[in-house]
């Protein structure tokens, strides 16, 4: 049997409760963010949840819908320079998100929030602002926050710094610690600036999950990244529609194909861990 079938066997429904809100947040680009908050809208729709992806992100950098969500919000990051003039300042941006939150507890819909690099004082000071925390609590949803860092040393500085902040202005809310392969392995010799970096931040981490996405070599994220195509979707193609959609041949086609079948099986695994929500709701557990 083929990697591709049996990940087609493995979408199955998933009884598991999982958290109704997922932020995917980091302090910088290029750290995986996208392809995982794509992720992440899959398990839902593998569990049976309509999942609506909400993308915060330059009109620049707007790519078109990968139909990785049964719905995807784009919110422009230019919009808030124009905070002051609106009701409720930087959340007055975050309409469409507020609106789609608030029908949750209706719908049994989740949400899936791409915040794009550079726009981790924007999230923070909305999150304090709006009591995020208490008041996802409030209307009885379930939120988590999945900080992403890379194996460089300046990735992990921020996402302790994150981390930390993070706690102050919504400790109710669950966080966890996704380590990203996207630039590469966490494998540090001993001593080393980054081996040290990382027991820095897992220590700021503390009792929070702590999960590795992998590494995938080749590229293969990057080449379907930068062909607008969703993993899944990609999986899903037959070999030599896959090489033309790609722009390559059907050997190396083949060669991403089992790359990301791969990937696909172990993130979702470990996903899961980050999405599920714990009985006591206690954002450490």
């Amino acid at each position: 049997m083929s990697e591709n079938t049996m990940i087609k066997k493995e979408m199955t429904k998933d009884t598991r409760r999982l958290a109704d809100v997922v932020e995917v947040v980091a302090d910088a680009t290029s750290v995986g963010k996208t392809t995982t908050a794509h992720r992440v809208c899959h398990i839902y729709r593998d569990a049976g949840r309509p999942v609506t992806l909400v993308q915060i992100e330059s009109g620049r950098r707007r790519a078109a819908e990968t139909g990785a969500a049964d719905q995807t919000i784009f919110i422009e990051t230019e919009e808030f320079a124009t905070a002051a003039t609106r009701t409720g300042g930087l959340s007055g941006v975050l309409t469409q998100l507020w609106d789609v939150l608030v029908k949750l507890p209706e719908t049994g819909g989740a949400v899936v929030v791409d915040w794009a690099g550079g726009t981790a004082s924007h999230r923070l000071d909305v999150v304090a602002a709006t009591a995020y925390d208490t008041t996802l609590a409030s209307l009885g949803i379930s939120g988590t926050s999945l900080v992403l860092a890379t194996c460089a040393a300046e990735s992990m500085h921020q996402a302790s710094r994150y981390l930390k902040t993070l706690a102050q202005v919504a400790p109710v809310l669950r966080r966890s610690l996704v380590l990203s392969g996207r630039a590469g392995g966490f494998d540090f010799a001993s001593g080393s600036e980054q081996a040290e970096g990382l027991a820095r931040l897992k220590a700021v981490a503390g009792k929070i999950p702590v999960i590795t996405i992998p590494h995938v070599a080749g590229r293969a994220l990057e080449i379907c990244a930068d062909a607008g195509l969703d993993v899944a979707t990609a999986m899903m193609t037959d070999i030599q529609p896959l090489g033309r959609r790609l722009g390559i041949d059907i050997f190396r086609a083949a060669s991403c194909a089992s790359e990301l079948a791969l990937w696909w099986k172990r993130s979702g695994v470990a996903l899961i861990k980050a999405l599920e929500v714990p009985d006591d709701g206690n954002p450490a557990a």
